[in-house]
């Protein structure tokens, strides 16, 4: 097989095997892969595509930021992950607060809100996924505000 020609093949190829074996919890099971794409295919642009493909590498699986900067992906996708990256720990309004420091990290973030909450609110699970439910409307509320000091922050996780 040829190596990729393109930083968005790579990123593609990167999430396939960094979320190779996990399950998008859905309410029939399917490949993880399938989000990031679903949120990728809501852009335009090689950076916002490599970025939303990439959104949930660092956070669900071994891969680093530092792996991804040796793989080609450049400084600007980097800082996006970075705030598109919960940290173990962060409160979710600290982490939403974080994705809001960055353009790209917000349209991702609201992406990745709508495809989340399409799946939440779907099927006999949506009443077990109130809460998350509601967290993430609280996150696209803010999100979509673009926020200033008179935004409502979501509420701490509690």
């Amino acid at each position: 097989m040829k190596p990729p020609a393109s930083l968005l093949d790579r990123a593609i190829l990167i999430a396939v095997g960094a979320h190779s074996g996990q399950l998008y919890p859905s309410p029939e099971p399917e490949p993880y892969v399938l989000h990031p794409l679903r949120v990728m295919a809501a852009f335009e642009g090689e950076s916002a595509r490599v970025a939303a493909v990439l959104h949930d590498v660092v956070e669900d699986s071994e891969i680093t930021l530092e792996q991804l900067e040796r793989e080609g992906i450049p400084p600007d996708v980097l800082r996006t992950l970075d705030c598109l990256t919960r940290r173990e720990g962060e409160e979710y309004s600290a982490y939403i607060r974080r994705v809001a420091t960055d353009a790209t990290a917000i349209r991702v973030k609201i992406a990745d809100l709508h495809d989340n909450l399409r799946n939440n609110k779907a099927g006999e699970r949506a009443r077990e996924n109130a809460d998350r439910i509601r967290r993430y409307q609280a996150a696209l509320r803010f999100l979509t505000a673009r926020p200033s000091s008179t935004c409502q922050l979501p509420p701490p996780e509690g």
